[in-house]
C-alpha cells in the first residue's frame, strides 16, 4: 500500500510517500524520511514525543 503525508506548515507543501505493508511500517518510514525536513524546517518539533509525531502524521495521511 502507498502512504503519503504532506507537510505544509509555514512553507510550500512537501509530500513524503512510502510503500508499506501496514500502518506501523508506514509510520516508521515516513518519520525516517521526514526527519531531515523536521530538523531543518521545524526544529521546534524535533523534541516531539513519538505519540505526538504519530498523531500529527496519521491525522492527515492518505492511503492508496
Amino acid at each position: 500500500m502507498k502512504y503519503s503525508f504532506t507537510c505544509s506548515q509555514g512553507h510550500e507543501p512537501m509530500t513524503f510517500t512510502v510503500e508499506a505493508d501496514n500502518d506501523d511500517e508506514a509510520l516508521q518510514k515516513i518519520i525516517g524520511q521526514a526527519g531531515p525536513h523536521v530538523a531543518e524546517v521545524h526544529p521546534d518539533m524535533a523534541n516531539a514525543s513519538p505519540e505526538e509525531m504519530k498523531n500529527m502524521i496519521t491525522s492527515s495521511w492518505t492511503k492508496e
